[in-house]
């Protein structure tokens, strides 16, 4: 009897906590449920808002019509072509990884609480409302892209704004303590920071290993040694920041591949003027067909690479067509603040200051892909860097 009694108490005690356990997994769900309608409110309330508040001001060309002979010479290549509108809205998430690298060369000399972490949010939703001005009117709304970058807009704001409340509080103090000196988690923070905006130049941020960094964290840097408070302060803080970025990075993983699927990795482009010795030169441009005696359908790298290769095919004397069957493309470039522009080739379409140098300005340029060779060529005269080539 005292057997049968004790097994229904343990029976009605493992009932009990699994029960809880039911509840709190349901208040869990709910609570992320509630988040997620949250963040889908104002991502609608901020689409709402660009779209509102951000309107073209000035009448704008229509695009081009459809090129018949492109659509002949690429039926048997349905991934050709990209919308056109993606190389203006690429440039929001292309500032993202502008910013990394901004913060990266500034921690390289300096303790994080001095960078502008409010003015980057600023130059991103201003980036932003920019380049809706210019798609809005010409081609039909990308709900895809919008929402990409309200995604990633909000949680770069999130990111930051946190950052700097906490680096201009705690972070203040124990650099305080600290005599304003690094301690080895701030140099280790540096070269984490370096490594994560080199990587995002070539990949999708998502796909970074924050998860080795934190492991890193603790096997690399000593549990004791100069300016105790400030180390334990960083090391704390680096492992809570850590831990958020592989969490978030996964999540959105697993969102993008459900949503987008996986992004290919080639820009196909319609190329003159390019001899045998050019692809020899540059290896890992592909040959799709031939379009005429110095004339080729080819594959380029995507993303990064594109800028310097297409950079260097331009300077051999190769001569763009089309690119992703665009005629339009945007081009930014870091120029001296004191410059005026006055190229013969291109449009100015808006200026950024570069926060962490403040004698030198990012200038976002648009031009048509035929033109592209004469605005590089104008550029590298002047001497002046081209950031990006944005390949839709």
């Amino acid at each position: 009897m005292d057997r049968d009694e004790s097994r229904s108490d343990a029976g009605g005690r493992s009932r009990t906590r699994l029960a809880l356990l039911r509840k709190r997994v349901l208040a869990g769900a709910k609570v992320l449920a509630l988040a997620l309608l949250a963040w889908v409110l104002v991502c609608v309330v901020t689409v709402s808002s660009i779209e509102i508040g951000c309107r073209r001001k000035t009448s704008s060309s229509l695009p081009a019509l459809p090129d018949s002979e492109l659509a002949r010479l690429t039926a048997d290549l349905p991934e050709y072509g990209r919308p056109e509108e993606d190389t203006y809205l690429s440039y929001p998430e292309w500032y993202i990884v502008w910013s990394y690298q901004e913060k990266a060369a500034f921690q390289r000399s300096h303790l994080p609480s001095g960078f502008s972490y409010f003015g980057a949010i600023g130059q991103y939703w201003s980036g932003y409302c920019g380049v809706n001005r210019l798609v809005q009117g010409r081609y039909a709304f990308n709900a895809g892209d919008h929402l990409m970058l309200v995604v990633i807009g909000t949680s770069f704001t999130l990111e930051y704004a946190l950052k700097s409340l906490y680096e201009n509080t705690v972070g203040r103090i124990s650099e305080w303590l600290s005599g304003n000196q690094p301690v080895e988690e701030d140099r280790y923070a540096y070269a984490v920071a370096q490594r994560y905006a080199d990587f995002v130049l070539v990949r999708p941020f998502y796909e970074y290993s924050f998860s080795k960094e934190l492991a890193g964290l603790w096997k690399e840097t000593h549990l004791f040694g100069p300016h105790l408070a400030r180390k334990w302060e960083r090391k704390l803080f680096l492992t809570y920041d850590y831990a958020v970025e592989a969490f978030y990075c996964e999540l959105i993983e697993i969102a993008t591949r459900l949503t987008f699927g996986v992004a290919g990795t080639d820009t196909y482009a319609r190329i003159d003027n390019a001899s045998d010795s050019v692809f020899v030169a540059h290896p890992h441009i592909r040959r799709v067909k031939p379009i005429g005696r110095t004339s080729y359908i080819v594959i380029i790298p995507r993303y990064q690479e594109f800028t310097p290769t297409a950079i260097s095919l331009a300077h051999a004397g190769v001569r763009f067509r089309d690119i992703a069957g665009n005629r339009e493309i945007v081009v930014s470039v870091i120029a001296p603040r004191s410059f005026t522009y006055d190229l013969n080739d291109g449009e100015i379409l808006f200026a950024s200051d570069v926060p962490t140098n403040p004698a030198l300005k990012r200038l976002v340029l648009r031009t048509s892909v035929p033109s592209l060779h004469a605005l590089l060529a104008a550029l590298r005269q002047r001497r002046f860097a081209v950031e990006h080539i944005y390949d839709y």
